[in-house]
């Protein structure tokens, strides 16, 4: 009688102990979806992507993003670049933050720009190739980005970009 006390004490004990393994099991599983909703949406806020249309642009704007980097070591930059109406299409659908074009958008709501010199400056890549412009001068370009996008890092990136252009 008392080996049957004490299997019943034991599948007790063991039932108890696997109900409250599996209810921590649920709080952890909780827990981590809110952890990891919170860790994506610092992702998403932590990510800045420019592009543009011109490498001399791509040259400088990357020299920015590095500078902004330096003070923001968490932020994830891209640089892209395509053909001005693609560029265009890819901030509209949110697929970039920043467009660094030749052209002015004309009467458009749904975008701020900021007109900006940028000087074409020589540079070497890693394979030691020397990539210049025949000509050595000022462009014009225009720094588009969203309206509605007020995040530090996107303003940031627009007010060091163009006051980096003279």
């Amino acid at each position: 009688m008392e080996a049957l006390v004490l299997v019943g004490g034991f599948l007790a004990f063991a039932s108890l102990g696997y109900y409250a393994i599996s209810k921590l099991g649920d709080f952890l599983d909780n827990n981590q979806v809110y952890i990891d909703a919170e860790y994506n949406q610092q992702e998403k806020q932590d990510c800045l992507n420019i592009a543009t249309a011109d490498v001399w642009s791509m040259q400088i704007g990357s020299k920015v993003l590095k500078d902004i980097k330096k003070q923001h070591p968490h932020l994830h930059c891209t640089v892209l670049m395509g053909e001005e109406p693609e560029l265009l299409h890819a901030l509209r659908a949110g697929n970039v933050d920043v467009v660094i074009i030749h052209s002015n958008v004309e009467n458009n709501e749904e975008v701020r720009q900021r007109k900006v010199i940028l000087q074409t400056q020589p540079f070497i890549n890693e394979d030691g190739v020397k990539i210049t412009s025949v000509h050595a001068a000022m462009q014009d370009q225009f720094v588009v980005w969203k309206n509605q996008d007020h995040r530090s890092f996107t303003m940031e990136f627009v007010e060091r970009l163009c006051g980096q252009g003279m």
